[in-house]
């Protein structure tokens, strides 16, 4: 097996030449195609209320996306809500954790997070069972490892749908063509189902950004090569280096 052709499922780089993606089409002579397979859209702050959701009768949040935060912030805002200084954050992972510093005083704040797997988090959540949980989602949430999880341990929890997922058709992308597919979201794979059904991985190679990438394509049944952050790769590019590596060793 050789990789000649590699699609990442997001929107390209303003400045491809100075990018790791160029990096890694240069060394490995890849062809490198962008594809975003999904839009994120927030709800407006009237749909939010017919929900009749108050996030203020809550004592602890949970994020899974720093898209869920940006959203879940700007509904607070729209609607003139302020948070209890006591409120708990319950995070998927540090990185999601240290993003909420761009709407509060991080060191003021109880803050918990976990190693990036919705089992690890239900865990901390488990620890904290006297809380009454407010889980900031999507529409689509159903896509999320996390919420099986919750209802089968039966966390006290609340979803509020604070921004929705628009699939992007790729009916003019030929996925067979490709070699190996990058994912960045847990949606990325939901919009591949979505718009190929009958979706075979074959020898397609995946790589993952993100165990709840990881969690959504098991789900689906797809198995996953290429994994980051890990200890030895903490991010995506240095994986695909070192798989691309590996592979041309092989084939030597």
């Amino acid at each position: 097996m050789k990789i000649k052709n590699i699609l990442f499922s997001q929107n390209p780089p303003t400045d491809f030449d100075k990018t790791p993606y160029a990096k890694l089409s240069n060394k490995y002579n890849i062809k490198i195609d962008f594809f975003k397979f999904f839009q994120i859209e927030g709800l407006s702050a009237s749909q939010f209320r017919k929900n009749r959701i108050n996030p203020c009768e809550y004592t602890a949040f949970i994020f899974t996306s720093k898209n869920a935060i940006d959203h879940f912030f700007a509904i607070l805002k729209e609607n003139k809500m302020q948070l209890s200084i006591d409120i708990k954050f319950f995070c998927i992972n540090e990185s999601t954790a240290h993003y909420l510093q761009k709407y509060i005083v991080y060191r003021k704040r109880k803050i918990f997070y976990a190693n990036g797997t919705a089992k690890e988090l239900v865990k901390i959540l488990e620890d904290n069972s006297s809380e009454k949980f407010l889980l900031p989602c999507s529409l689509e949430s159903s896509v999320n490892p996390l919420i099986s999880l919750l209802n089968e341990k039966k966390i006290n929890y609340k979803k509020a749908e604070v921004f929705q997922i628009a699939m992007a058709d790729l009916q003019n992308i030929n996925i067979e063509n490709y070699d190996m597919i990058v994912f960045f979201s847990p949606f990325g794979i939901q919009s591949l189902k979505s718009n190929f059904p009958n979706y075979q991985q074959g020898e397609t190679t995946i790589a993952a950004l993100g165990h709840q990438v990881l969690e959504a394509a098991e789900n689906e049944g797809i198995k996953i090569q290429i994994m980051a952050p890990t200890p030895e790769h903490p991010s995506i590019f240095t994986a695909i280096d070192d798989f691309l590596q590996k592979l041309n060793g092989k084939n030597k």
